[in-house]
């Protein structure tokens, strides 16, 4: 059974001082594409800042907000790997109909939100269906990785799946999900919780997403639990 946790047990995990828990973010600039709330939107910069990441992997760029998003809060060494579909990868695929509409409307962009923007040389943009993308690359090397691509059944299963191999060994990592409870995807909420009832997954209350840490040293699930 998936358990829920309020929003601020994420703030609290963070050790910097108050002086220091700033974050730069986007005002988006557009409407009815789908996307995540401002809320949602801190909550993965957290996620990023708690794991202090290095190396994050993005499944689904759409238009790139995400990914900007978290390119202005990381480190300035930290590298950011983003997947998703272009025109001959998604051929004969049998996508989900939303998940069509969206691959349409980012594959006609022409720019990305993070396009000649100072923080692009930390982004490095990847093509191709993440059902049979390589992997091994980045196995046991990602610091958090953020699963918003396809939405259908197989695809949510098998990024899910390699997201964890891909978590970092011997560090605190974790992942991240979108669109649990979106009435749109069922079979992912549906997937995700089955999954809890294996893995220490929690949904945050009063958005889409959910959270699993991968804890070398046990001392974040205590917190989000108390």
């Amino acid at each position: 059974m998936m358990r829920q946790i309020r929003p601020y047990k994420m703030f609290t995990l963070l050790r910097e001082p108050p002086t220091e828990r700033i974050a730069n973010v986007v005002i988006p600039s557009r409407r009815g594409f789908g996307g995540t709330s401002i809320l949602e939107t801190f909550l993965i910069i957290t996620g990023a800042r708690i794991v202090e990441a290095r190396n994050i992997f993005e499944f689904g760029t759409f238009l790139g907000s995400n990914t900007y998003n978290m390119a202005l809060n990381t480190r300035e060494d930290a590298r950011i790997f983003t997947l998703d579909l272009d025109d001959h990868s998604r051929t004969d695929l049998d996508q989900h109909p939303e998940d069509a509409s969206l691959t349409n409307l980012h594959l006609a962009s022409g720019s990305l939100d993070f396009s000649g923007t100072p923080v692009e040389n930390k982004i490095e943009c990847l093509t191709g269906d993440s059902t049979r993308f390589d992997f091994s690359p980045w196995k046991e090397s990602i610091d958090l990785s953020f699963i918003d691509g396809g939405h259908d059944l197989a695809t949510v299963k098998s990024d899910s799946q390699n997201a964890f191999e891909m978590a970092i060994v011997g560090k605190l990592s974790c992942i991240l999900w979108h669109d649990y409870k979106n009435i749109q995807y069922p079979d992912l909420t549906n997937f995700l919780d089955e999954l809890a009832s294996e893995r220490n997954i929690f949904h945050i209350a009063e958005t889409m997403l959910c959270v699993w840490f991968n804890d070398p040293t046990q001392s974040i699930l205590p917190q989000l639990l108390s």
